[in-house]
């Protein structure tokens, strides 16, 4: 039972290790682009008002910014949930009553413990990690792009 645990988290850390891999950079171009976009999408919402069909352009362009908005969302949600699984591994090893199984297991599960201390990650280019703390930071610096679009307008 514990090798086919052991062996599972070793899957899971090789399945994200190549998820990394093939999405840090997509991600970070991807949330890039989102921001400026984001950013745009609000200024053309705060220039409509007061202009003939200000109501229809700030409805489609609201639309859009909410699924750009949710887009992004989305992928720090991702990664944030996969490090809180890969938290929960741990802990649950940890919460086990490993102390009083026999040496063997016990020396598997503290070295699955030791492993998931390395939380697994997807990162944005490999600088930042993907987390709802992350989303904040994109929709601020959005917000702070846009006040100085606004300030030059």
């Amino acid at each position: 039972m514990v090798k086919r645990v052991i062996k599972k988290h070793q899957n899971i850390i090789t399945f994200s290790e190549h998820i990394e891999d093939l999405y840090s950079y997509i991600s970070m171009v991807l949330l890039i682009s989102d921001t400026l976009l984001i950013c745009c999408l609000g200024f053309t919402m705060v220039t409509s008002i007061g202009r003939p069909n200000a109501s229809e352009s700030i409805i489609r362009n609201f639309l859009f910014y909410l699924a750009v908005n949710i887009e992004v969302f989305i992928f720090c949600f991702a990664g944030e949930y996969l490090s809180a699984k890969s938290k929960s591994i741990g802990d649950a090893a940890y919460d086990s009553l490993w102390y009083e199984s026999d040496s063997r297991d016990s020396r598997n599960i503290l070295l699955l413990i030791l492993r998931s201390q390395n939380q697994l990650t997807i990162t944005i280019g490999k600088i930042m990690n993907l987390s709802l703390e992350q989303f904040t930071n994109i929709i601020k610096t959005s917000a702070s792009y846009l006040s100085i679009l606004l300030a030059m307008y």
